[in-house]
């Protein structure tokens, strides 16, 4: 078997894992449900009425989408004064913030292809260091 195909199945194996523990396993389901009851929790916490939060399900994202009647200083804040988009977005795991009402949707990378990209990076940076520290040398000379 050729080298570049062993490297390829480990490849798909790798990313195959990745989709079973996003997928079937609901890891995926259950990471963009906890993030969303922290946003929720962080939104109920400002007292701004009428404001909901909910992150992407379909696909999971970690972008969280806001709606509701805030005004532009409940929702940017001022100096220190932090607004409902710095209150989301400083928690771990959440990649950006939009409203429903500002007619433009950003993209959204879904969870699993962010996972799948970590995992393949992980992958190929693994197979170099071990091309680079346990390859069998080419020898010089007699001894």
């Amino acid at each position: 078997m050729r080298n570049w195909l062993k490297i390829l199945i480990g490849l798909l194996a790798v990313l195959l894992v990745g989709w079973l523990h996003h997928g079937p396993l609901g890891h995926g389901e259950a990471y963009v449900a906890a993030l969303e009851q922290k946003a929720r929790a962080v939104v109920a916490e400002t007292g701004v009425p009428g404001v909901s939060v909910a992150l992407g399900h379909d696909p999971l994202t970690r972008h969280a989408t806001l709606s509701g009647p805030a005004d532009a200083f409940q929702r940017e804040g001022q100096g220190e004064l932090k607004g409902i988009n710095d209150l989301v977005g400083e928690i771990e795991g959440v990649s950006g913030i939009g409203w429903t009402d500002e007619g433009k949707r950003p993209f959204a990378l879904p969870l699993l292809a962010e996972l799948w990209i970590w995992m393949a990076i992980a992958y190929l940076a693994g197979l170099g260091l071990g091309w680079l520290l346990f390859r069998p040398r080419e020898r010089e000379g007699f001894f």
